[in-house]
Parts: structure tokens; C-alpha cells; sequence
């Protein structure tokens, strides 16, 4: 168990380490990851990234950081998430959504089918602008905070290692 977590900890500083040392503004950073959250929240599995880059080039955020910022959903994960988006998504769309086993949705006819998967991504959806919403606003001020603190801290080291530089010349 202890393996995972230090696996866990290493991959969430490589992430950390991979935003704030973007060459961009902060607030182009943060924006950037913040779209891509958002658009993380999406149920368009192929779309993701396409999507938050899109929103960053609209929006002037950082590319990079939005591509980032989708992989906070990744097929570790859709299993778990998408389920809770549906749900989220229920609360606000009338309606229900048949149970099928999958001998049933391969009798069913296409045109049925169909109506039932626009009915699950409408409400997934849904749920993903509900819980994404959040969830961007609330990284693009962490992001925020913590690439201003990691160019300051840089900033910091660097004037040091010049005034070291001119006091021993």
C-alpha cells in the first residue's frame, strides 16, 4: 500500500512540476488549467483536449497547461467519474433512462439506441458543466497560487545567484 501512495506522490509533483514551469504568465497558466478541468468534466472522451485547447486559444490561456488539465479524467478513472457526473446530471433532468443488459442493447434497434445514448450525454453533460464549473474555478486560483510562488521562489534564486556572482568578482 505504501508503494502506491509514493507512486501517487511522485506522479501529482511531476504534474505540479510540469505546470508551474510553463514559460507564460501566471494567470495564462492558470487559465489554461482551469479550462482544461472543465474540460476534463466533459463526457466527449475524444474531445477533451480538443475542446480545452479551443477554450484556451478563445480565452488566451495557456495551451499547454489546458491540455494538462484534462487528464484529471483518463481511462484509469472514466469508470468512477462519469457515473457521478450521470448522477449530478439526474437531479436536474426529469426523465429516466431504461437499464439494459448487454445482450438487451445489442437487440435493440439502432434508432432506440440512439435515443437512449443522447439521453445518458445530455444528462452527463449536464452533470459535467455542474461539477466542472467548481472544480475550474477552484484550480485556476490554486494553479494561480501556486505558479506565483514557484516564479517568485525561481525569481528569489536567481537574484541571489547574481549578487553571489558580484560579490566574488
Amino acid at each position: 500500500m505504501e508503494r502506491i501512495w509514493v507512486k501517487i506522490s511522485r506522479m501529482s509533483r511531476y504534474a505540479y512540476l510540469r505546470i508551474v514551469r510553463i514559460k507564460a504568465p501566471a494567470e495564462s497558466i492558470a487559465l489554461g488549467l482551469a479550462v482544461g478541468v472543465f474540460s476534463g468534466a466533459m463526457p466527449f472522451l475524444s474531445l477533451q483536449m480538443f475542446i480545452a485547447v479551443s477554450l484556451a486559444l478563445l480565452l488566451r490561456g495557456n495551451i499547454v497547461a489546458a491540455a494538462l488539465g484534462t487528464w484529471w479524467t483518463n481511462p484509469f478513472n472514466w469508470a468512477i467519474v462519469f457515473p457521478l457526473l450521470y448522477i449530478l446530471g439526474k437531479i436536474f433532468v426529469p426523465g429516466d433512462i431504461v437499464q439494459l443488459s448487454i445482450a438487451e442493447l445489442a437487440d435493440l434497434p439502432l434508432l432506440e439506441l440512439l435515443h437512449q445514448g443522447w439521453k445518458w450525454l445530455l444528462i452527463t453533460t449536464l452533470g459535467g458543466c455542474i461539477a466542472g464549473i467548481p472544480l475550474a474555478v477552484g484550480s485556476y486560483f490554486v494553479a494561480l497560487r501556486a505558479v506565483r510562488l514557484y516564479h517568485d521562489k525561481r525569481a528569489r534564486r536567481k537574484l541571489e545567484r547574481q549578487r553571489g556572482k558580484l560579490h566574488r568578482d
